[in-house]
């Protein structure tokens, strides 16, 4: 077994999961619908990027390098982005 196939297996595996104790968790559609929008989000992220390490390993880790900054961004452009504070 490849290490393609054994990531994309465990993507599988986690993203089912994950989607499963959302729709066990959530309450009104509302909040079901950005929940699984998220999960979207990140399964094709995830899928998207063990893809791009399996062809092009030189090319990974820029990707990580401008998620991670993105998500620290995110952090305090939240508030902007979306409105209110939590």
């Amino acid at each position: 077994m490849t290490s393609y196939r054994l990531f994309n297996i465990l993507g599988v595996i986690l993203f089912t999961g994950i989607a499963l104790q959302m729709f066990i968790q959530t309450s009104g559609a509302k909040k079901l619908m950005e929940a699984g929008g998220f999960v979207a989000v990140s399964a094709l992220l995830y899928f998207i990027l063990v893809s791009v390490f399996h062809k092009n390993k030189n090319l990974f880790v820029p990707l990580i390098a401008v998620l991670v900054l993105l998500s620290v961004g995110m952090i305090f452009l939240q508030e902007m982005i979306f409105g209110g504070a939590h």
